[in-house]
């Protein structure tokens, strides 16, 4: 009977097109506060990302359909903040879940080209904060209030290359464009954040 079970299970997964990918991978970002001061910097991320789809009989794609979570370290550098030779710096940990549609081409049997495009939710999980200013360092953490959960705009590229049977490696690139970057606190201002995650995964799939 388990191996009946095993044969429905292997064959629905190829019938659908079921993907799991743990991704590891550089992430830059910049944040405008609305008045002209940009802060940017880069950070990593790690995660894992999943997708179900099928290949319509009349379209020569995969289409399906891709989430997970990313957990992201974001730093961001103002220079010369204020004064001189005195840089602000922020920390952020966030976690990401995209929610992506997906399509990819198939050239061959074992190289595939995909794209995506969704939204995404970006979650402060926590953040710190840090001002040298000659000798005298500032430093802290932000206060719960501050940790905010935004919605974002994805748009993914990525390749996948065939290692060995049911193994692929899949580097990727995602642009993230914060969609609720403005500070309800500050309504005359408008703050726009973006970040760009540089990633490789390896992906499981029939």
């Amino acid at each position: 009977m388990k191996k009946y079970v095993l044969i429905l299970a292997l064959l629905a997964s190829v019938a659908l097109g079921i993907e799991v990918t743990g991704v590891v991978g550089l992430n830059t970002q910049t944040w405008d506060d609305g008045n002209g001061n940009i802060g940017s910097g880069a950070g990593l991320h790690a995660g894992i990302l999943g997708s179900i789809g099928i290949t319509p009989s009349c379209l020569p794609v995969y289409v399906g359909v891709e989430t997970g979570f990313l957990i992201q370290r974001a730093n961001y550098t103002w220079e010369n903040f204020l004064f001189e030779d005195t840089d602000l710096n922020w920390h952020y940990n966030n976690l990401v879940i995209p929610i992506l549609l997906k399509g990819t081409l198939k050239p061959t049997g074992g190289f595939h080209v995909g794209a995506g495009l969704g939204f995404s939710i970006i979650s402060n999980l926590s953040g710190s904060w840090d001002y040298d200013l000659g000798t005298i360092r500032f430093e802290g953490d932000f206060d719960d209030d501050d940790m905010e959960t935004d919605l974002g705009l994805q748009i993914k590229g990525d390749v996948g290359i065939k290692l060995i049977p049911m193994l692929w490696l899949k580097p990727s690139v995602t642009v993230q464009l914060n969609l609720t970057a403005d500070d309800k606190d500050t309504e005359n201002q408008k703050e726009s954040e973006n970040a760009i995650f540089f990633s490789v995964g390896l992906a499981i799939k029939p």
